[in-house]
């Protein structure tokens, strides 16, 4: 195989640059030509990612398919090269968002409550992560197509952070620049007070892209999302500008208060449509509200005006739901702070040494009631979604797992959760899916129920850890991570009831 691998690697460099000059006919012949050197391993590797990217192209499905099927069929021989899992994972990933591209094609409204390629997509990005990446250009373009697949989904809050990753590691990618204008442009729709921020920020972005450069496929769509922004804009001069920003500055009364404001900050833990740019003031504080509500006017209120007032009694809820999320968020941040004893809750307990290494303690407590706290507030969320929607389920019987479904065992969709064709609702139905056994944040839920059932047990050292023996590192990380799931959560809610309003608002004319 030694000269036909050799041959095999300058017939692919040929194909890739028949790719970049826009000959994709020209790429395929000699795909297959590749094809017919042999069945190796490494001869599959080539092709495939060859074929899943030329397919797309020339919009041709039954040749991304088959790029996957060769991609699958030598999977195991080809990651078990190290220097070909990464790519070998990110064409796979890459071959699944591009079926998923061509059944949106067919059906916009394909990533609405259902399982799609682009579970399978994300897996396998996550994965390609997952290795020790010295290419920064290749390191990029995963996040980036990350980040496409959770704006697919309605998930625009991890996408801009997908995009933020990506620009991390190459600040001058186009793709990256780009896609997280047009996140922000959608952004910027449901952000109240800040949208022409947002919009002046998208604009700049989208401009930058195209300077860079990106694929030849994409200008054009770049393009129109700027010629959008500046219908917005009756000063066109307003948007030539480099968006200034005068940055945030931290006031506090006490030391503890001014670490809280630095914790939130580093963690994104902040409930406003800024924690994620931070590039002023407005990104301190938890100023999330329910912007907007078409509600009945009547000449005489009820008695009850609380509960007869749709705005009054979901801001109510949203109260609850922020609250509780502050005060999980309060005792995270208590248990890393170091200007503050509180050994003396512990002074007077009793603890048996039983010789496993477990660690007992208000500061261990804090985080583990934290966690708790922050999963606790996922149902909550179920709540104001019953009610908005009148989906008529007891109170006491709603869930965040259940609430979505009929009947649970068959994942049959409720009517009125289907037929809502809702970016963020949909965002907030991935984020239940994510808790599934076999989901991205199945450990999450592991540990919760070990938490509130059984026990966990903190060790000081654990070599191979469980869903009952973590450290307290693994614990505090879960639960940042936790905080960060379901501020988005709320984010989400929020956008689901500004879109579903401005649906009526237009009804209504």
């Amino acid at each position: 195989m030694g000269l036909k691998l050799d041959q095999a690697n300058e017939l692919a460099q040929q194909a890739s640059q028949k790719m970049d000059a826009g000959d994709f006919e020209g790429a395929l012949n000699l795909a297959y030509r590749i094809q017919s050197l042999g069945s190796d391993y490494r001869v599959s590797y080539l092709v495939s990612g060859l074929l899943i990217d030329i397919g797309f192209a020339l919009v041709r499905e039954e040749i991304v398919k088959e790029g996957v099927e060769l991609l699958e069929k030598d999977f195991e021989s080809i990651i078990s090269c190290k220097e070909y899992a990464p790519t070998t994972y990110y064409n796979l990933a890459n071959g699944y968002y591009n079926l998923f591209r061509f059944k949106v094609e067919k059906n916009p409204n394909a990533a609405y409550f259902r399982e799609t390629e682009l579970d399978q997509a994300r897996i396998y990005y996550r994965q390609a992560l997952e290795y020790d990446l010295q290419n920064k250009v290749f390191a990029s373009k995963i996040w980036v197509n990350l980040g496409n697949c959770f704006d697919t989904l309605g998930r625009v809050v991890d996408a801009l952070e997908c995009y933020e990753e990506a620009l991390k590691w190459k600040p001058d990618h186009g793709m990256a620049l780009g896609n997280k204008g047009i996140a922000l442009r959608y952004y910027a729709l449901v952000s109240g007070e800040h949208q022409a921020t947002y919009l002046i920020e998208a604009y700049f972005l989208l401009s930058q892209a195209l300077k860079l450069g990106v694929p030849p496929e994409t200008v054009d769509t770049f393009s129109q999302y700027l010629e959008d922004i500046k219908r917005r804009f009756p000063d066109k001069g307003t948007l030539e500008k480099p968006p200034q920003y005068p940055r945030y500055r931290i006031d506090a009364e006490s030391d503890v208060e001014r670490f809280l404001v630095e914790f939130c900050l580093k963690n994104k833990l902040f409930l406003n449509v800024c924690d994620f740019c931070q590039k002023c003031g407005a990104a301190i504080g938890d100023t999330a509200v329910i912007k907007r509500m078409i509600v009945e006017m009547r000449k005489e209120p009820k008695k009850n005006s609380l509960r007869d007032n749709r705005y009054l009694r979901l801001s109510e809820y949203l109260n609850q739901i922020k609250q509780d999320y502050v005060s999980a968020r309060f005792l995270l941040v208590l248990s890393k702070y170091q200007g503050l004893n509180l050994n003396f809750v512990d002074r007077h307990v009793t603890i048996i040494d039983t010789l496993d290494q477990c660690m007992h303690s208000i500061y261990i407590q804090l985080v583990k009631t934290s966690f708790k706290s922050f999963y606790d507030i996922l149902d909550k969320i179920a709540c104001f979604i019953n009610d908005y929607l009148e989906l008529g389920i007891h109170e006491t019987r709603v869930d965040f797992r259940k609430i979505w479904y009929i009947d649970l065992k068959k994942k049959e969709l409720r009517q009125k959760i289907e037929e809502r064709k809702n970016p963020s609702l949909n965002a907030l139905f991935d984020i239940h899916r994510g808790f599934r056994r076999d989901g991205p944040y199945e450990r999450l839920q592991d540990t919760r129920n070990a938490l509130t059932h059984r026990f966990v047990n903190i060790r000081t050292s654990q070599e191979f850890e469980d869903k009952k023996n973590i450290t307290e590192g693994t614990l505090v990380k879960r639960t940042l991570e936790l905080a960060r799931i379901v501020r988005s959560a709320i984010i989400y809610l929020l956008y689901f009831v500004d879109f579903e309003e401005r649906k009526k608002e237009r009804a209504l004319k």
